[in-house]
């Protein structure tokens, strides 16, 4: 056996190939909410990145899809396109779904590819600074709605990142948390950033009796795609005010 292969059967290597499976399997089961509508993805145009109003966004999109795109964009594993450009200039060609108040983010689909081609032809694939510029502290995210009393935790590594990967990988957190109903109207979300997220130190999270009530973003590494890394973890564990 290579030492690569003897690499991925580390315990926490299991650990991540499971975890990441049991994700795989809850979008093959779907959501449930009837017809699937397949097939569908969402492109996003960002002018820049700000972080806050970037998570507000996505969970204010996700949260008011209809039920039938809900389901056939989960489905399609919340596919998702960043692309460069100013939102309120596109607009006037292309009208969108959603935007963020300072509209430097605009949200269109879910819709199927065809119907956003001319999105992707007339702009470029966003990429933003190398590695993402992040605040260092914590970060409380009030996600559109009536104030929900519910905290929920979301940590994000960024060691390594650029600004195009933290967009994918925070964006699949938000969407897939909401549409599961991880995520609820009004909640806050409290988001910390870290350069590695230790696969040993989430084990209890990342558990199979924890499935139904976490989301995990995990996907091979850049630089080792022969590893799984643990790129993110989403948990609604407790109501505000409580430790």
């Amino acid at each position: 056996m290579s030492a690569t292969r003897q690499r991925e059967r580390t315990p926490d290597g299991e650990l991540l190939a499971a975890a990441a499976q049991l994700r795989v399997d809850a979008v093959r089961d779907g959501l449930g909410e009837g017809p699937v509508r397949w097939g569908l993805g969402v492109a996003v145009v960002v002018a820049d990145l700000d972080v806050e109003t970037f998570i507000a966004g996505a969970a204010g999109f996700a949260l008011t899809l209809p039920d039938d795109a809900r389901e056939g964009w989960y489905r399609s594993f919340t596919r998702t396109v960043f692309l460069a450009g100013h939102p309120a200039t596109v607009a006037a060609l292309h009208p969108y779904r959603q935007a963020t108040d300072d509209a430097r983010c605009a949200w269109y689909g879910p819709a199927r590819r065809s119907a956003l081609q001319p999105l992707s032809r007339l702009l470029r694939a966003f990429h933003g600074p190398v590695p993402v510029e992040v605040a260092d502290g914590p970060l409380t995210v009030r996600l559109p709605g009536t104030p929900s009393g519910r905290v929920v935790d979301m940590v994000v590594a960024v060691g390594g990142v650029s600004t195009g990967e933290y967009l994918v990988h925070v964006h699949h957190l938000i969407a897939e948390a909401a549409l599961r109903g991880l995520l609820r109207p009004g909640d806050a979300l409290r988001v910390e950033h870290r350069q590695t997220l230790d696969a040993a130190e989430f084990r209890d999270d990342l558990a199979p009796a924890r499935a139904d009530h976490v989301q995990t973003r995990i996907v091979p590494s850049r630089t080792e795609p022969e590893h799984l890394r643990l790129y993110g973890l989403l948990t609604p564990n407790r109501l505000e005010g409580t430790n």
